[in-house]
């Protein structure tokens, strides 16, 4: 389900989901009418009606959305006023009107030298770019839209069977249609922003007509119009998301599909229909059995049933056989919940931050509001899982709390939110090396210190309560190793004084060793938890470690023969996903990326054919690959043909050993100490800085967190 719920990880995709439901709603409610009163062309022609006010609008630095609206609303008064004191037919004026205002659109668009995006947006819409503003506007409009067709809404079937005896009941006709327009231009004036002023009669009829195929009552119609509208908005952002089409007419499209594809359905139903009653009259008569309707709604109330107890309420009591710290104690606590937490309708992204003297921030990516959490003891390195911001200092691990996190529950995400913290201090001795699990409120985090050679692992389920519990620590053999956290235990770097090559041994929650479960690994370095499994980097290849219940399975994935480049000694990609990426040699000097794919057990290498500092993988659809080059620049490249697919300048002055690079479904972020800020770099479509956000600390260490 993957290219389901992914897609929807992103806060801009949440918002044209959002936005494009309030549309669908708006649109339902109106196409209904639309459709029973024969105003197809009415509609169109007050999407076209809108261009020279939007063009004016934009010429003269107004909102695009206002001028639509005075366009459109000067139209339908235009239309109104001419069929009343004129000798023009309805559908002549409309006609007219309709040539005219698209004729005087395009000589403003035309008079602009710099007006290809907004014209774009005009005709096809920007669902992508809709904000919480444009949202609310939405919601507002549905709720006029809504309480409109209420209060009319006996004068709306009157006029549309027949206007003099609506004029005989006092429903007052002529007011009932100048309201329906009024209806007609909000909806298409609302519809702008996801679908342009060329594709919104797509969304007023063919939800509505779709819908019209199953129900002939007014009520139900516009309901069903609604959902059949929403669907189309889903699988349009899909479509246009894993295929890279335009989402304005991929919505558009899907909602004509729709329509064909029920009025086929409906086409079918009624012919089985027929054949079944005429099998019928040749057989005896059976005993009578409940309404259709009734068992129609029984069924309907056994699936909301079960669609909801598929994902139990927040807060909900837990599972008593569940042991403390595993994921299944997390996702019977509530799905990733703990006590105190909001869950929220978005992630709640975030950029962690702290200086060289150990001064610690946060930033929230949605407001660009700032805050200070505290001091630490001067970091040397940092890791993050995602919530955490893991800071190594002399005198161990220093645990910086976001407060914001995603529980991933396979078809769908969780988002929580709760104040953030410095949660405390790991004693250790050394660099730490930290092995992070993919749901920080379950399982464990690992850290392994150098100087001691000390193996912990600490319990997840605590540290999101604000409690440091060490589920072990194991003091073992003088090594520089790593500790990679599977299930209840662990994955723990031992040398073998026989081989003198290194192994990777687990170890069960009480720290011990478990035999059978060991697999060679030289030069073991890097760890990364993917939604497969757990892949530690070796000298050779790499051991993925598989499934949990009974220990791991121990799979090791070798170089391919004809390598020829250096291997991977650290692995980051977005959280989560299978494919991750490592610099095929020292940072600063390699040429090379090394991909892994974890659920296909192979490697792939991108020749980069410049030196890079740092790498990441996005694994989306398009397979990109962002890596942050010896120059400063950010640079993007094709997984699967190593094409450089575009750059920007050099945005961190050399060396940038020091800088950070992180990667998200829509967005990378490059950190910048120099400077103070941390680049937000825009990669899908093309690649450019998006932001220089501002820091609340310099951001000598940085995470982003809440995805």
């Amino acid at each position: 389900m993957l290219w389901l719920t992914d897609p929807f990880s992103a806060s801009f995709m949440v918002n044209a989901l959002l936005g494009g439901s309030l549309v669908a709603a708006t649109c339902g409610v109106v196409g209904t009418w639309v459709v029973i009163r024969g105003m197809a062309f009415l509609g169109e022609a007050i999407g076209h009606g809108m261009l020279p006010g939007v063009a004016l609008a934009t010429v003269l630095g107004l909102p695009a959305l206002l001028g639509g609206a005075v366009s459109a609303a000067a139209m339908s008064a235009t239309i109104g006023l001419l069929q009343r004191r004129g000798r023009l037919s309805y559908d002549t004026s409309i006609g007219l009107l309709f040539v005219g205002m698209l004729s005087l659109g395009i000589i403003i668009v035309s008079h602009s030298r710099s007006f290809a995006t907004d014209a774009t947006v005009m005709l096809f819409g920007d669902i992508l770019a809709i904000n919480r503003t444009d949202l609310t506007m939405l919601a507002i409009a549905f709720a006029v839209t809504a309480t409109i067709a209420a209060v009319f809404h006996r004068s709306f079937v009157a006029a549309a069977f027949d206007v003099r005896v609506a004029a005989t009941l006092g429903l007052r006709p002529r007011l009932a249609q100048v309201m329906l327009v009024a209806l007609v231009t909000l909806a298409v004036v609302a519809s702008y922003q996801a679908v342009g002023s060329l594709l919104v009669v797509g969304l007023l009829l063919a939800p509505a007509v779709a819908a019209g195929r199953w129900t002939r009552r007014i009520g139900p119609t516009m309901l069903a119009a609604s959902a059949f509208g929403v669907a189309s908005v889903i699988g349009g952002l899909l479509v246009s998301w894993h295929f890279g089409t335009a989402a304005g007419s991929s919505i558009a499209a899907t909602a004509i599909l729709f329509a064909a594809l029920s009025a086929l359905a409906r086409g079918g139903y009624d012919h089985l229909q027929i054949r079944w009653a005429t099998h019928a009259e040749e057989r005896p008569a059976a005993p009578r059995q409940s309404k259709p309707r009734a068992r129609q709604l029984a069924a309907t109330a056994a699936a909301v049933g079960i669609l909801a107890t598929g994902c139990a309420p927040v807060g909900g009591a837990p599972d008593a056989s569940a042991p403390t710290g595993s994921a299944a104690a997390s996702e019977a606590d509530g799905h990733g919940a703990i006590e105190g937490a909001e869950e929220v309708s978005e992630p709640p992204l975030h950029l962690v931050t702290s200086d060289a003297d150990g001064r610690v921030g946060l930033l929230d990516l949605l407001t660009e509001e700032s805050s200070q959490l505290g001091e630490v003891d001067a970091p040397l390195a940092a890791a993050t899982d995602g919530r955490y911001l893991f800071l190594t200092t002399e005198a161990g691990l220093e645990i910086v709390d976001s407060g914001a996190w995603t529980w991933d529950h396979t078809d769908h995400f969780h988002y929580y939110r709760q104040p953030p913290r410095v949660a405390g201090l790991v004693p250790g001795e050394g660099d730490a090396v930290v092995g992070t699990p993919t749901l920080p409120t379950a399982g464990s985090t690992g850290v392994f210190f150098s100087g001691s050679s000390e193996a912990v692992l600490l319990d997840n389920h605590a540290l999101s309560q604000g409690r440091i519990k060490e589920t072990f620590r194991l003091d073992l053999e003088p090594h520089d190793g790593l500790v990679a956290p599977v299930g209840a235990g662990a994955l723990i770097t031992v040398p073998d004084a026989a081989s003198n090559v290194q192994r990777v041994q687990y170890y069960d929650d009480d720290g011990d060793p478990v035999d059978g479960l060991a697999a060679d690994c030289p030069a073991a370095s890097g760890t990364i938890t993917t939604r497969v499994g757990v892949a530690i980097g070796c000298a050779d290849g790499a051991v993925l470690a598989t499934g949990a219940e009974g220990g791991p399975e121990l799979t090791v994935i070798p170089y391919p023969n004809d390598a020829g480049a250096p291997p991977a000694t650290e692995f980051s990609g977005r959280k989560g996903r299978p494919t991750v990426a490592g610099l095929a040699g020292e940072s600063g000097e390699a040429k090379d990326i090394w991909l892994l794919d974890t659920r296909a057990e192979s490697w792939s290498l991108v020749e980069a054919d410049r030196e890079l500092a740092a790498v990441t993988a996005v694994d989306d659809a398009d397979g990109h690959v962002v890596a942050l080059a010896a120059d400063g620049s950010v640079r993007v490249y094709s997984a699967e043909t190593g094409e450089e697919l575009g750059a920007t300048e050099p945005l961190v002055d050399a060396p940038v050993d020091s800088v950070q690079i992180v990667a998200d479904a829509q967005r990378a972020y490059v950190s910048d100490p120099a400077a103070g800020v941390v680049h937000e770099i825009a990669y899908a479509s093309e690649v450019r800085v998006a932001r220089s956000l501002e820091t609340p600390t310099t951001p000598d260490y940085f995470a982003e967190t809440g995805r």
